[in-house]
């Protein structure tokens, strides 16, 4: 692999900060943190360790931002647009949950999540910090857009809707993740991820969203 060194551009700068990030997180989620190295992440992405160092001070410095940037790749692929929440929120929700799906049996995710499994007691900080800038920041949108729905009267009353997102995301999205993390061949194919997505998403929003009153002919007052 060719050796970057020197000063790069804004350009390669940019491209180098991508190269040290996924391959940091390719042997964080292959080796697990303890077991990987600055030294080792330089030479598997064909960097010298100072133009890490330049950028991350050190391996944890390093690990949050693999962190960080996870999360906010899982926002920007999954957060809908504003205008299709104002058309329909109950469809902006539903089609966020899937691509969510998609996101959260990514093998790098996968990977990832079992690093923390097995190391997470020893380094407390770095789960504080996977909390704070990767599941937090998806149940608030998971939430916003159930208040979404909310506030366009398709829900019906009496749900706590920070309770109800958390059991949303954690049928459709925390039983297959889990499922993967153990090894189980779930949910290979788009064509088994929407049919479970179906199911779950009727075992739990039938019983949330207001049914439409079709006893009243169109246009009639309320």
């Amino acid at each position: 692999m060719k050796r970057h060194s020197g000063r790069p551009d804004t350009r390669m700068s940019e491209e180098l900060d991508a190269l040290i990030l996924r391959t940091a997180a390719r042997l964080f989620g292959e080796q697990g943190y303890a077991a990987t190295s600055i030294e080792q992440i330089a030479a598997v992405a064909g960097v010298g360790k100072q133009t890490i160092y330049r950028r991350h001070p050190s391996k944890e410095a390093l690990f949050r931002k693999v962190i960080t940037e996870l999360g906010s790749s899982f926002l920007t692929a999954a957060e809908p647009p504003a205008d299709a929440v104002s058309t329909d929120p109950v469809l902006a929700l539903r089609k966020a949950m899937r691509r969510l799906l998609d996101l959260v049996l990514a093998p790098e995710t996968i990977a990832l999540s079992r690093t923390f499994i097995g190391e997470g007691w020893r380094f407390p900080d770095l789960v504080e910090h996977a909390g704070a800038h990767f599941f937090d920041p998806l149940e608030q949108m998971i939430s916003g857009l159930l208040k979404a729905v909310d506030r366009a009267g398709r829900l019906k009353s009496g749900y706590d809707l920070q309770e109800t997102a958390e059991i949303l995301s954690g049928l459709l999205l925390g039983r297959p993740h889990q499922q993967a993390l153990f090894g189980r061949l779930a949910l290979v194919t788009p064509q088994e991820r929407d049919r479970y997505m179906d199911q779950g998403w009727k075992a739990v929003m039938t019983s949330l969203l207001k049914q439409p009153d079709t006893t009243r002919p169109a246009g009639a007052e309320a």
